[in-house]
């Protein structure tokens, strides 16, 4: 009778599978980690961009509805008086686009920006009525994007839109 003594150690079939499950999970394990860091590039650009057109839109609103009048109205233009008869103008043009509201209590040429460089404006339109017995309505709609060229998976825009009517008419 033969003795067969007991092998230690693993058949090549045994460590073919063992590399192939490891092989498996990490390939699996990389590709959710890299979409969870798209998502969160993503995510953290349509919040630069969200912020900042609220920021706006808060701004424009609240001087809007505490102006005395509207002096002056276009689609990419408007000019208010404020209550302390200074004129405030609120435009969307320039290249790069942007948003930028423009003073002109005294100060020639002082202009502060409602965006920063991060986003840019793709469209802004104003759109007023009212007039007479009835206080001015002024329709507010902008979109911002991103302004840095990122991948396209990664890019941000948002719609912003309000209504304003003047309190002081």
């Amino acid at each position: 009778m033969i003795k067969r003594t007991k092998q230690k150690g693993f058949t090549l079939i045994e460590i073919l599978v063992a590399v192939a499950t490891l092989t498996t999970i990490i390939l699996v394990g990389a590709k959710m980690f890299f979409t969870i860091l798209k998502g969160a590039a993503k995510t953290q650009a349509l919040v630069r961009v969200k912020q900042n057109g609220n920021y706006a839109l808060r701004v424009m609103t609240r001087m809007i509805r505490n102006a005395r009048e509207v002096v002056s109205c276009d689609s990419n233009y408007l000019e208010i008086r404020n209550s302390d008869q200074q004129k405030t103008t609120f435009r969307f043009y320039g290249e790069p686009d942007y948003l930028i509201a423009s003073e002109s209590a005294g100060l020639t040429g002082a202009a502060a920006r409602l965006t920063n460089n991060e986003v840019k404006l793709t469209n802004g339109v104003f759109s007023c009525s009212g007039g007479g017995t009835q206080p001015d309505k002024i329709v507010i709609t902008f979109s911002l994007a991103q302004a840095e060229g990122t991948r396209p998976e990664e890019q941000a825009s948002a719609n912003f839109q309000t209504t304003v009517i003047l309190r002081n008419y």
